[in-house]
């Protein structure tokens, strides 16, 4: 794997698309179980699964390909489709910490693939990574690509999940301008770029789509719907109670057949919040599938 049409083939199949996705990770303190019920109940149709929710609650499990795959089967058994498999933040992930963290960091990233596979979920999510010092960061997004490429080679599945790079205003690419090149990086591997309304409202201003060139687009296999007040970071407001312009947003991914999960992690009251404002998600993700509709 590593070929830019190999993973073209595979970014063009997403089977949660037009889906209504929740995530588990918007209920931090609820077991697998106890997350993929509550958000069946509430309306979704499939879940975005984050890797510190496959073990037994507040004990530490070193999560295998078993517990990925007993997972899936306890997500599908709910009448819900296995969406992302988030590992965003894993301790696991330091590719600019010498050659040993890099190659650590491939080895960590191929087993995510494998668990991915093994639970169903058509894409792993990462973030690229903290790197503070700017000149530092010029070569950030080639090692980030080799380290895609070298885990999906070493995963050893003919056909890995698709990785998708979620941005963060604290990681290099929106800390310091380098969206560009992190998106041209993570082509030449098939991988692209996760947009997550908050942070980039928070990383480029109320007005998302002006960081929005037309490669980058084309870059974004994966989103997170959400809205920011602009200056707390990781703080996930409902659609409307921030600043983001999610309609203007909507414009301008149109044409891409794309899965968009509901992102309300840290919001204190994710349940009323699902509740009060699940038209108005539904009616973002309808049209966005009407538009992607041959």
């Amino acid at each position: 794997m590593g070929t830019i049409d190999g993973v073209k083939r595979l970014a063009a199949a997403q089977p949660d698309a037009g889906l209504l996705i929740g995530m588990s990770i918007a209920l931090p303190r609820l077991d697998l179980e106890a997350a993929v019920l509550e958000l069946a109940s509430l309306g979704f149709q499939g879940m975005e699964i984050h890797i510190a929710q496959l073990g037994p609650g507040f004990v530490d499990v070193n999560a295998q390909e078993s517990h990925a795959a007993a997972a899936g089967d306890v997500i599908r058994r709910s009448g819900l489709v296995v969406s992302t498999f988030n590992v965003v933040g894993h301790e696991s992930f330091a590719p600019y910490a010498g050659a040993g963290a890099w190659r650590s960091t491939s080895d960590a990233l191929a087993l995510h693939l494998r668990m991915a596979a093994a639970m169903g979920a058509p894409r792993v999510l990462i973030w690229e990574g903290r790197v503070e010092d700017r000149s530092a960061a010029d070569t950030a997004p080639a090692a980030l690509a080799a380290c895609i490429s070298r885990a999906q080679e070493r995963s050893g599945l003919p056909q890995p999940p698709e990785v998708s790079v979620e941005c963060h205003p604290y990681t290099f690419a929106l800390r310091h301008g380098m969206l560009a090149e992190l998106a041209a990086a993570l082509r030449t591997v098939g991988a692209g770029i996760c947009l997550d309304f908050c942070h980039f409202g928070i990383g480029v201003g109320r007005d998302v789509s002006r960081a929005l060139d037309p490669d980058i687009v084309a870059s974004i296999n994966h989103v997170h719907y959400a809205d920011t007040d602009g200056a707390t970071c990781d703080l996930h407001l409902p659609p409307g109670e921030g600043i983001v312009d999610i309609d203007r947003i909507g414009h301008v991914l149109a044409g891409r057949r794309l899965a968009i999960s509901w992102d309300l992690f840290s919001w204190p009251g994710p349940r009323a919040a699902m509740r009060r404002y699940m038209d108005r998600y539904r009616s973002f993700v309808e049209a966005h599938a009407a538009a992607d509709a041959p």
